[in-house]
């Protein structure tokens, strides 16, 4: 009987000293609001930058694809294709 009343005060102790952690803590704890400003900076390509010859394709233009092991076949809008072997 008097280990399960000792059991008992210290289950209880530690119960409001946790309480009592919890309430100083949130109490005492101010918030901080810390304001960020983003600038967000693009780069602009110039024109005749990246070379528009007929190696580059245009992936704007490509309507449908196939895949298969040997490559791939793009189809484009005027109904040309280009096949790229692997």
């Amino acid at each position: 009987m008097r280990k399960s009343i000792k059991s008992i005060g210290i289950i209880a102790t530690m119960g409001i000293i946790l309480v009592c952690a919890y309430l100083l803590g949130t109490t005492q704890a101010e918030t901080v609001t810390e304001m960020q400003t983003v600038t967000e900076i693009r780069e602009v390509v110039p024109a005749g930058y990246i070379p528009l010859d007929d190696s580059i394709v245009d992936m704007n233009t490509i309507v449908d694809f196939s895949a298969t092991e040997y490559g791939l076949q793009l189809y484009f809008e005027d109904g040309s294709g280009y096949f790229w072997e692997r």
